[in-house]
């Protein structure tokens, strides 16, 4: 409930931030296409929104004079006042960017420990015992019999369990640059959720500087493409089909020791990878995969992942296991698949050009 609390109180703090960089973008956006339907909305009063709106004036005039003068020289003119005036409303974005982050800054280690409350279903009971020495959105929305959005409830604890959902494998799109200038898009994704307890897998392939490998693991990513058939001869890069796991699991459940994520049963399990319990952070890990884990995946097999006890003397114990959908998992991953052994190739020389001697 204290977590909660202070992220309400720090999303408090920075709506206001939000709502004035809004403001700031939009403006930006009228600059650039020339957009005067904004002037009317210009707080004279803001030294910054003036000055927005006197170049409207001006720029108008200008490009009034370039008509009924045919005197393209001054469209240099209109571009470098354009472009001071862009420059002087992104110096205000700049301003709230950096008030933000350090309010954010300021709130340590917040977004960490609020991490596990993202979406999660609250029980009701224990919320409400708890708000009797705690205060917050949270406590104000249980206590409200209606549904109060951004929070799920549940009368016991053993409700957890009926709470399902599972989200059929994305459509995969290709490879393009993101705006943090990352690459992006090549993936598609399954989601299931049990609960609390939320597994998404992403196939993608894991695309890595070559610089930031040792000689023995780039050559183990590239022996998997070889067994796969598959050419690719970009100097700078190494890649691998792949796997991204992600598991809300950061405490045990059951009193398990490990996870395993596999196909097939957990008594005969074909093991992708596997981890330790109890390690107090969401599972994040990526699984480089090789041809034969790559024919059960496009041959539809179900990926799971079993909750595991170790008992000394005997076979392990399999406490519980997660199991995601199979819808359009054949269509998406093979074309994923055939787009990593075709198109991809040049797409990668075109986004990320070889940097050459």
């Amino acid at each position: 409930m204290g977590v909660l609390s202070r992220l309400a109180d720090l999303n408090a703090s920075l709506e206001p931030l939000g709502l004035r960089s809004e403001r700031w973008r939009i403006l930006l956006e009228a600059i650039a296409l020339e957009d005067r339907g904004v002037m009317d909305s210009l707080d004279q009063s803001d030294p910054t929104e003036s000055a927005v709106h006197a170049w409207f004036i001006a720029d108008g005039r200008l490009a009034q004079s370039i008509v009924d003068t045919g005197n393209q020289a001054l469209q240099q003119q209109r571009t470098i006042s354009r472009e001071q005036v862009r420059a002087t409303v992104q110096v205000r974005v700049t301003e709230i960017q950096t008030e933000a982050q350090a309010l954010i800054d300021a709130s340590g280690d917040l977004a960490a420990d609020a991490n596990p409350c993202d979406g999660a279903i609250f029980i009701r009971s224990a919320v409400l015992e708890a708000c009797g020495t705690e205060q917050g959105p949270v406590c104000d929305a249980a206590a409200d019999t209606a549904t109060v959005p951004g929070f799920a409830f549940v009368d016991t604890p053993e409700d957890l369990w009926d709470v399902q959902e599972l989200r059929p494998w994305s459509q995969p799109g290709g490879l393009q640059v993101g705006a943090d200038g990352a690459l992006a898009g090549a993936r598609t994704v399954a989601f299931g959720r049990h609960g609390n307890v939320v597994l998404t897998v992403g196939f993608s392939p894991l695309i890595q500087p070559r610089a930031n490998l040792s000689e023995e693991n780039a050559s183990a990513l590239d022996a998997i493409l070889d067994s796969l058939g598959f050419e690719f001869d970009h100097p700078d890069l190494a890649y691998a089909p792949s796997l991204a796991v992600r598991a809300t699991l950061p405490q045990p459940l059951a009193g398990e020791d490990s996870y395993v994520l596999h196909f097939g049963e957990a008594e005969d399990a074909d093991v992708l990878w596997t981890g330790p319990a109890g390690t107090g952070e969401v599972i994040e890990v990526p699984v480089v995969l090789d041809p034969t884990h790559l024919i059960r995946l496009q041959a539809g097999e179900p990926i799971r992942l079993t909750a595991v006890q170790t008992v000394v003397g005997t076979d392990n114990e399999a406490l519980f296991t997660l199991e995601l959908t199979t819808v359009n998992q054949v269509a998406a991953t093979r074309a994923l698949l055939g787009y990593m052994a075709g198109q991809m190739v040049d797409d990668l020389m075109r986004l990320v050009p070889p940097r050459g001697d």
